[in-house]
C-alpha cells in the first residue's frame, strides 16, 4: 500500500513558501581517472550554482564507508587534491549549489546530504523541487526519522532510507516507492554504503535535465550522469588526450522521464517503473534560454544554434535601423550573432564582462549582493559606442537590476539610442519547479507592458521575443516544455496557476 495513495496518479500541488534551487549534479563511474578529473567536470557545472560545492565517495572498504568534501565557494577552493586524497573507488557524485530555500554559507544546507542508520549511510544531491514538504516532513516524523534540514535532497535521502531499512526494499524499488510520494521537478544521483554503485533518477515528468553518457576506452565502459552534457564533453576531451593510441567512443543520451539508472561494475540497467510517466520530458525551457551552457545540447542540437535562431527570430518580429548590434557577455552573445547575421548590421564587441567578478551570474547571486554586483558586472567600450545606435541583446531581464545600469552606462558613453532585445519572452510568473522566483512582484516584467519597463530601463525602445517566436526558433513541439515561468500555465494540466492557495492546494492530476 503507498504511504501517500493519490500519489500514484502523479499529483502535484504547488506551495510557493517552499523553493529550491537550480544547481549541477554530476556522477562518474568505473573511469579510471575518475577521481582525478572529477573536479574539472563539475567546474563546467559551477555556472549553474556558485554557492557552494560537495562531493561523495568511498573511503574505506571492509566495512564499505563513505564521506563527503563540501564547502562554501569555489570548486576550486574545495575540491584540491589534498582534500580529495582520502577517497578510493571508482564511484562518486557531486553537487554545485545555488541558494534559495536556505542560507548560502551553512555547511549544513551544502550537498551531499545523508541519510543515517544502524545498517549505513546513503548520500545524496539533488537539482530540482519538491512543492509536497510539509506532508513528507509529517510522515517521516512518524516513523521516528530526523531530518536536519528543509533541503529537499535531504527529505528525498531520508524516504529512501525508510524504503530500505524499515521495509527492507533494495535500492532500486527503493527509489520507485520514494518517486510516488514526492512530488515537483527533480534529478538525483544516489550512493549508499551497501554496495559501489550509483543510481540516478529523474522526476516522472523530466522538468529538471538529467543525461546519461557512455564512454568506453578500449572496450572498457565506464558511465556520466550530469545536468548539462558539457560535462561529458570535458570527460571526452581528456580520454582523447590521455588515451591517443586507443579506441575511445563516447555515446549520450537524456535520461528519460521516470528512468532509475543503476550503474556499476556489472553495467548499466535501466527501469522505468511508470506507467503514467511521459515517454518524453517536460524540459524547462529557461535552460534553452539562460541556465545551459551553449555547448550544451537539448535533443542533440547545441544551445548555441538555438539561441542564435532566436536572435535571427527577434529580428524578424521587429526589425529595427541602428548602426550596430552588440551582446551583454556571456548570455547574450549566440542571439546577438544570429541577430546580426539576420539584420546584416555588423557585429561589434561594445560590452566586457569584468574579470573580477569571475563570470557569476547577477540573477543568481544572493539578494543583499546583487545591486552591489550589478554596478560592478560590465565594462563599456567608450570608444565603440560613441554616437552610435546601438542594439543591445541579452538572454533575459528578470529583476532587471544590472539592465539599467548598464544602459545608464551606454548613454553616458555617448550612445545615441540603445535598443534592448531579448531572445525570449518576459519572465513574468513564479517557477515552482527549482528557480527562485517566489514573489512575481519581484520580476521588472510583472504587470509592465514593453514601453513601460523599456522607461524603468530607460532604453530607447524595448522588445521581447514572442512565446511564439520563441518555439518557433527552438524548432520543438511547446508540449515538450515547460514554460509556466513565461506563461503561467502549469505543464502537467494546462491550468492557469499564477496565484496558488498555499493554505488550501489544489491537487493536480494527470489529464
Amino acid at each position: 500500500m503507498a504511504i501517500f495513495p493519490k500519489f500514484a496518479k502523479l499529483t502535484f500541488f504547488f506551495q510557493a513558501q517552499f523553493k529550491g534551487p537550480m544547481c549541477g549534479v554530476f556522477g562518474i563511474i568505473g573511469h579510471p581517472e575518475g577521481k582525478q578529473i572529477f573536479p574539472s567536470v563539475l567546474m563546467s557545472l559551477q555556472h549553474r550554482g556558485h554557492d557552494a560545492a560537495g562531493m561523495a565517495g568511498l573511503v574505506a572498504r571492509d566495512p564499505n564507508t563513505i564521506d563527503t568534501v563540501k564547502g562554501a565557494g569555489k570548486i576550486s577552493d574545495i575540491l584540491t587534491t589534498e582534500a580529495l586524497e582520502k577517497f578510493i573507488g571508482k564511484g562518486f557524485i557531486g553537487h554545485t549549489r545555488y541558494s534559495t530555500r536556505n542560507e548560502a554559507k551553512s555547511l549544513r544546507e551544502i550537498h551531499p546530504h545523508w541519510a543515517q542508520s544502524m545498517m549505513g549511510r546513503i548520500v545524496i544531491v539533488t537539482n530540482g523541487d519538491l512543492t509536497n514538504m510539509d506532508e513528507l516532513r509529517a510522515h517521516v516524523a512518524r516513523q521516528k526519522v530526523k531530518v536536519y534540514t528543509r533541503n529537499d535532497a535531504e527529505m528525498i535521502a531520508a524516504l529512501i532510507n525508510i524504503e530500505m531499512r524499515l521495509h527492507n526494499k533494495q535500492m532500486p524499488e527503493a527509489i520507485e516507492a520514494v518517486m510516488n510520494q514526492v512530488q515537483g521537478g527533480y534529478a538525483a544521483l544516489v550512493m549508499n554504503e551497501d554496495d559501489e554503485k550509483l543510481y540516478a533518477f529523474r522526476d516522472p515528468w523530466g522538468i529538471r535535465p538529467l543525461h546519461l553518457c557512455d564512454f568506453k576506452i578500449n572496450g572498457i565502459r565506464s558511465w556520466g550522469v550530469a545536468s548539462e552534457t558539457c560535462a561529458f564533453d570535458i570527460i571526452q576531451r581528456f580520454n582523447l588526450a590521455k588515451y591517443p593510441e586507443q579506441k575511445v567512443q563516447a555515446k549520450a543520451r537524456e535520461v528519460r522521464p521516470g528512468e532509475i539508472l543503476v550503474l556499476g561494475a556489472e553495467g548499466a540497467q535501466s527501469t522505468s517503473s511508470f506507467a503514467q510517466a511521459r515517454k518524453e520530458s517536460i524540459g524547462c525551457v529557461f535552460e534553452a534560454i539562460y541556465f545551459s551552457r551553449p555547448d550544451s545540447k537539448m535533443r542533440n542540437e547545441s544551445f548555441q544554434v538555438v539561441r542564435e535562431r532566436m536572435g535571427a527570430e527577434l529580428f524578424r518580429e521587429r526589425p529595427i535601423d541602428a548602426d550596430l548590434v552588440a551582446a551583454v557577455p556571456k548570455g547574450g552573445i549566440p542571439a546577438a550573432v544570429g541577430y546580426a547575421k539576420e539584420s546584416g548590421l555588423p557585429y561589434s564587441i561594445a560590452i566586457l564582462e569584468e574579470p573580477i567578478t569571475g563570470g557569476l551570474r547577477s540573477f543568481i547571486t544572493n539578494a543583499k549582493d546583487r545591486q552591489a554586483f550589478a554596478r560592478m558586472k560590465y565594462s563599456v567600450l567608450c570608444d565603440v559606442v560613441k554616437d552610435q545606435r546601438i542594439v543591445v541583446i541579452d538572454d533575459s531581464i528578470v529583476r532587471g537590476t544590472t539592465a539599467k545600469l548598464l544602459v545608464k552606462s551606454l548613454f553616458l558613453a555617448g550612445a545615441k539610442e540603445v535598443h534592448v532585445r531579448i531572445p525570449a519572452p518576459a519572465y513574468d510568473y513564479p517557477c515552482h519547479y527549482g528557480i527562485e522566483t517566489k514573489d512575481p512582484k519581484s520580476l521588472i516584467s510583472h504587470g509592465r507592458s514593453e514601453e513601460e519597463i523599456g522607461k524603468v530601463l530607460g532604453s530607447t525602445s524595448l522588445h521581447y521575443l514572442s512565446l511564439e517566436g520563441l518555439y518557433k526558433a527552438i524548432g520543438q513541439d511547446r508540449r515538450l516544455f515547460c514554460d509556466e515561468c513565461l506563461s503561467a500555465k502549469s505543464p502537467i494540466t494546462g491550468r492557469m496557476v499564477t496565484q496558488p492557495n498555499i493554505n488550501s492546494p489544489s491537487i493536480l492530476t494527470e489529464p
